[in-house]
């Protein structure tokens, strides 16, 4: 059942974002054949040139909001106004309804990440690039310790860290549906609140598992002072596993709250 739901949002999804990655791809290969071809010179192409510099820059703003907005309105109109009605007489439990619509926005997140990354790609591309590109990362592997680990890390915190944020968005839509009138408001400060004492829970478990800094980042001989690549490779390694491991537990709380709120307490009234 999990999967005729994703499959359900999916393809109501990809109705409104393949048309708008479409044309931000297509954007993106005018302004580097503009710019390839040297047509950003004085006079009328310079202008269009201006102008498709302007409407690439403005698609990127228009994906990024686009995909926040979508996010959110499908959970909140899914599950927590009129069509709630039908998406909870459907025989699946309330966490399946959660999960098809948390790896959704998930995905599309990432598929719109992509889409941006890959037009920049196109209009900044250069030749040996990626030689550039290798020869900076051979060399970043061999002088910086840990540097595989922490690349995995940060790989998957950054997975960790999306799924959160999404999922916090809707633990704090479904805070602010408890209310009686105003959820929208309601919603917002309960955002706000997670934010802050998420923060404060960071905050506290930064001050003690994190290594002493000066001793951590700075090697002193003599009257000199060095970087210490190792310190801040461990320093960063260690930073990352603790913001992993708080994001981990901030994507349980919030899923099981969510879960709670929808299945004992929904009131779509």
């Amino acid at each position: 059942m999990l999967a005729k739901l994703l499959k359900y949002d999916f393809k109501s999804m990809f109705k409104m974002f393949l048309p708008l990655w479409g044309v931000l791809l297509v954007v993106s290969a005018v302004n580097r054949l503009f710019t390839g071809a040297g047509l950003d010179a004085e006079g009328g192409l310079g202008l269009v040139n201006s102008l498709m510099v302007l409407l690439y820059i403005l698609l990127i703003v228009a994906v990024m909001v686009v995909t926040i907005v979508i996010i959110i309105a499908r959970f909140y109109q899914g599950l927590l106004k009129d069509e709630g009605y039908l998406m909870f007489t459907i025989p699946v439990h309330p966490w399946q309804l959660i999960t098809s619509k948390l790896i959704s926005a998930l995905v599309i997140s990432l598929l719109s990440s992509l889409v941006a990354m890959v037009s920049v790609f196109i209009i900044a591309a250069f030749p040996g690039m990626w030689d550039v590109l290798g020869r900076a990362v051979e060399i970043l592997a061999r002088e910086v310790p840990n540097f595989v680990p922490l690349v995995i890390l940060l790989v998957i915190s950054f997975f960790v860290g999306l799924i959160c944020s999404i999922s916090q968005v809707y633990a704090a839509m479904a805070l602010g549906h408890l209310a009686s009138s105003h959820r929208v408001g309601f919603a917002v400060l309960a955002f706000i609140v997670l934010n802050m004492a998420w923060s404060t829970v960071g905050t506290v478990i930064g001050l003690f598992g994190y290594p002493d800094l000066t001793n951590s980042l700075i090697t002193i001989t003599g009257t000199d002072a060095y970087l210490n690549v190792e310190g801040f490779s461990n320093l960063m390694l260690t930073s990352v596993a603790w913001g992993l491991a708080i994001n981990l537990v901030r994507c349980v709380v919030h899923f099981v709250l969510v879960n709670y709120i929808l299945s004992r307490r929904l009131n779509l009234e």
